[in-house]
């Protein structure tokens, strides 16, 4: 795995988190320059622009009802110097520790791609909702289709929650149009049973798997009835992350721990929340 792809990959979701308004649900992202969280391109050198905005109903489980409406899950962006070069980024969602919860994970089949086994009924139900705007549609990998450029190279990346249904799309994209599809995920869940891990290991095998070995999001749901797809780096964080459950999986922290393998941990900091304490000065406080 490209190391620093992974880590741009990681900040087009980032860009998705900090710019979506939650207050508002449905925030119109379209035409946006993507930035870092410092207001910098986040390639050197190159300009993405938002060119449509991803749309979907949130997760459904049994502790909370499904929502009504759509919210903004993702961006489609191209490169304002190279139309054909084009990212999909998903974000993530709370409602993730509400469905690790819920423990049912019922599988079901995913029906965009014949033969393609089962997949977890939460994420296919959330994938299948996806559409360009804030209302249903059933055509969503058909309108991307014809949004993009023939000769595009489309890069599909998504973290948590959104790496699951990031991971659904390149499938659907890789079966279903004539585009060339590489996939970043971060922190993901499994997704389906082990014909789905064969068939989408056949039709995307550009596939990069980003983990925590303490994180416990990606070891969700369980093995034997799910597997993981792609090839995987696993990520082993440091003294300085503080070790709970949501720093562990927070995207920030990630980013911080693949910088590290490449020496630029300086430029992707730790979340202030997530830093452990010194010991010294934890000694200090007892």
């Amino acid at each position: 795995m490209n190391v620093q792809a992974a880590v741009t990959a990681g900040l087009f979701v980032n860009f998705v988190y900090n710019t979506w308004d939650s207050s508002s649900a449905t925030t119109n992202l379209d035409g946006l320059t993507v930035v870092n969280s410092q207001g910098a391109p986040v390639v050197p050198g190159k300009t993405y622009k938002v060119l449509k905005t991803i749309y979907s109903n949130d997760l459904a489980t049994d502790i909370t009802a499904k929502l009504s409406g759509y919210k903004t899950m993702g961006i489609i962006a191209q490169n304002a110097a190279d139309d054909a070069d084009i990212f999909i980024a998903v974000r993530g969602t709370e409602g993730i520790w509400e469905w690790v919860q819920d423990f049912k994970f019922l599988l079901r089949t995913f029906p965009n791609v014949a033969g393609a086994g089962l997949t977890e009924d939460g994420f296919t139900d959330m994938y299948l909702s996806f559409s360009l705007s804030p209302s249903p549609s059933t055509t969503f990998v058909q309108d991307l289709k014809a949004l993009l450029p023939t000769n595009a190279m489309v890069t599909v990346t998504g973290h948590s929650l959104g790496a699951a249904l990031a991971t659904l799309l390149a499938l659907d994209m890789g079966a279903n149009t004539n585009l060339p599809i590489g996939l970043y995920t971060i922190a993901s869940p499994r997704v389906g049973d082990l014909t789905f891990h064969n068939v989408f290991n056949h039709v995307v095998p550009n596939a990069y798997r980003v983990t925590n070995r303490l994180d416990i999001v990606p070891k969700t749901p369980p093995p034997l009835l799910y597997f993981h797809v792609g090839d995987e780096t696993d990520l082993v964080p440091g003294s300085t992350l503080k070790p709970t459950l949501a720093c562990e999986h927070h995207l920030t922290s990630y980013l911080n721990m693949l910088a590290t393998l490449i020496g630029e941990q300086a430029n992707y900091p730790i979340d202030q929340d997530c830093l452990n304490a010194p010991m010294a000065a934890s000694a200090q406080e007892i």
